[in-house]
């Protein structure tokens, strides 16, 4: 097939129920000049056959198959086959928000010359889209057209809205990490980062439908690489806003999630030791410029129970800098402190 315009990067992963409507959706779209590629990602729920079914009927149908390895490398393979002028990620459970959503994109973008271009997002909760967002989600919405600097912009979420030129990502060599959980935000943030500027529109573009997320050791240290990858690049490249947001999720959004989980381990000192590597990526001076305070170590609060009970399993995570360094990692200040002085208070006295 040539001439085509947008390849459509879908991971799947038994995903038998959803798909039906999901590539229904996508072949339906105004723009004709799309393939779909569907990269299964080790499915043992029949997808496979959904698939067979659909490209029977559409040639824009393209079908891959991998061992299950994440939905990071299953997009990395589809970027690799991808034969399309732009790439659209979707997910098996989402959908583009309208019939006209790729036609649109495609048009402003090759009209602006736009390596990325995208709108804003929708999130579809219990039969309910919520499209206003405000205070750390606000990036989720444009409220009008036009060019819009990275630096400005310093969002990371949502990376599904944008199409992305395929020849700029393989120039820049642009791929999803491998990790388990959090692969979508250091893709976008590497993306966005490096096109320095990307074209807005104030459609909404996708539709994002919420799911309950299963944690377990693996897809909690996906999760701290990846807050680490884009501490360590915000920080390199001077972004405060994003360095903060990407802080405050760990200590807020994903803290209960981290210490429960940890807590169920036969063996706590990976996650541990995990942390102490994202503590290093912190930057205290962009925290500041970005208006972080200690005040806000409440978001951490349940970190005390397992700061306190790692001190005493293992003293190596006191000789690895936790405590030490506690400083770097404001938001963590009480908890450690208390569990610094029980720690100390365990050692052995020298005689």
């Amino acid at each position: 097939m040539n001439n085509i315009k947008i390849s459509v990067i879908i991971p799947i992963y038994n995903a038998r129920e959803e798909l039906a409507e999901c590539l229904s959706g996508v072949l339906a779209q105004s723009l004709r000049e799309i393939e779909v590629i569907c990269v299964d990602d080790g499915s043992s729920d029949g997808s496979a056959d959904v698939i067979a079914a659909f490209a029977a009927k559409d040639v824009r149908v393209r079908y891959i198959r991998q061992k299950n390895l994440g939905s990071g490398p299953a997009r990395n393979a589809g970027i690799g086959a991808a034969q399309g002028e732009f790439v659209a990620f979707l997910d098996a459970d989402d959908c583009f928000y309208s019939g006209g959503t790729l036609e649109r994109l495609y048009t402003v973008a090759v009209r602006a010359g736009a390596l990325i271009c995208g709108g804003s997002m929708a999130q579809e909760s219990e039969g309910r889209a919520i499209t206003d967002y405000h205070g750390d989600y606000a990036g989720y919405l444009f409220t009008r057209e036009g060019w819009v600097d990275f630096k400005d912009y310093q969002f990371d979420y949502g990376f599904y809205r944008f199409l992305y030129k395929r020849a700029f990502l393989r120039e820049k060599e642009i791929a999803f990490p491998s990790h388990r959980r959090y692969q979508d935000p250091p893709f976008m943030l590497r993306a966005f980062s490096a096109a320095e500027k990307f074209y807005a529109v104030p459609d909404v573009t996708y539709c994002y439908r919420t799911h309950a997320v299963g944690w377990n050791e693996e897809n909690v240290l996906g999760l701290l690489c990846g807050i680490e990858e884009n501490l360590r690049l915000s920080a390199r490249q001077g972004l405060a806003r994003l360095h903060a947001l990407n802080y405050k999720r760990l200590n807020k959004d994903f803290c209960g999630a981290v210490v429960d989980t940890a807590l169920l381990q036969p063996d706590k000192r990976k996650i541990v030791r995990k942390l102490v590597e994202v503590q290093r990526a912190v930057d205290c001076t962009l925290l500041r410029r970005a208006g972080v305070s200690a005040d806000e170590g409440v978001f951490s609060a349940p970190l005390e129970e397992l700061l306190a009970y790692l001190c005493r399993m293992d003293e190596r995570v006191y000789a690895e800098g936790w405590f030490i360094r506690r400083k770097l990692f404001r938001l963590y200040t009480w908890p450690v402190r208390a569990a610094g002085r029980l720690a100390r208070g365990l050692r052995p006295k020298k005689k």
